[in-house]
C-alpha cells in the first residue's frame, strides 16, 4: 500500500494532478504508476488523510509504502499450500493453470 498523502507532502516529482471539468474536483495520480488510482486531492489533504491505495507498480526508492498482511496467524493453516506458486511465470503454457482455483 502507498499513501498518496506522503507523495504530496514530499512533493514527489512524479505526482500529477488534473481537474475534472464536469465536477471541478482536482485529482492526483502517479506518472510512474506506482499506484493506478486517481484520488481526489481534497480527500488526500483532509485531516487523517485518505489512507493507503494498492500499489500497481514497483515502488521508487523514495516511495513511502508498506506491506499489510491479509490475516494474522502462524502454523500450517497459515502457510502457502501451492508449492508451484513461486515457480509459475506468465510466459509458460502452464502459467494460468497453476492458479486455476476451480474444483477439478
Amino acid at each position: 500500500m502507498v499513501e498518496p498523502r506522503g507523495c504530496v507532502e514530499m512533493r514527489c516529482r512524479f505526482l500529477y494532478s488534473f481537474v475534472d471539468t464536469l465536477t471541478g474536483v482536482q485529482y492526483v495520480g502517479c506518472i510512474q504508476e506506482v499506484f493506478g488510482a486517481k484520488v481526489g486531492l481534497d480527500a488526500v489533504l483532509e485531516p487523517g488523510g485518505f489512507g493507503g491505495v494498492k500499489m500497481t507498480g514497483e515502488p521508487l526508492p523514495h516511495c513511502q509504502f508498506s506491506v499489510e498482511r491479509a490475516y494474522e496467524g502462524a502454523g500450517s493453516a497459515h502457510q502457502c499450500v501451492n508449492r508451484r506458486f513461486f515457480d509459475c511465470t506468465d510466459g509458460s503454457p502452464e502459467g494460468l493453470m497453476a492458479f486455476d482455483l476451480r474444483d477439478a
